[in-house]
């Protein structure tokens, strides 16, 4: 028997279920095929032609904020984007994921990231607590 197309997904919810009356707040989904995916404001359909997942989460520091760095290995030859340091400001640059030293010190230094938008974001965090900016 093959399991229901969305059934991780569905596993995922029930828990976030447990943990909060409204979890939908945590879910967005998307026709297959478009570009962004959009706020759940009821419990998800399942729908065949939908594509669901959980609401990235966010750092926030003050009134900054910027996605959470990836916590697992991506798969081998993954393209993935790291914070490093340069002279007076943090910065970012990419890689593949090969599972090598410097990889695993990425993410385990939680600054590893799939997308360029999402490192850049946090590399601007990092350079306004550095200007001071941490209102």
């Amino acid at each position: 028997m093959t399991a229901h197309k969305h059934a991780e997904n569905m596993m995922l919810y029930a828990q976030d279920a447990l943990e909060t009356e409204t979890p939908w707040e945590r879910w967005e989904w998307r026709e297959f095929g478009d570009q962004s995916f959009i706020q759940c404001v009821q419990h998800p359909s399942w729908r065949d032609s939908y594509e669901f997942r959980r609401k990235p989460q966010v750092i926030r520091v003050g009134r900054h904020e910027f996605p959470k760095p990836i916590t697992e290995a991506p798969p081998f030859w993954t393209d993935y984007f790291y914070i490093t340091a340069v002279d007076t400001c943090f910065t970012v640059c990419s890689d593949n994921w090969a599972g090598e030293i410097h990889d695993r010190w990425r993410l385990i230094g939680n600054r590893a990231h799939l997308s360029q938008e999402a490192a850049q974001a946090h590399a601007d965090v990092l350079n306004a607590i550095c200007r001071g900016d941490i209102d």
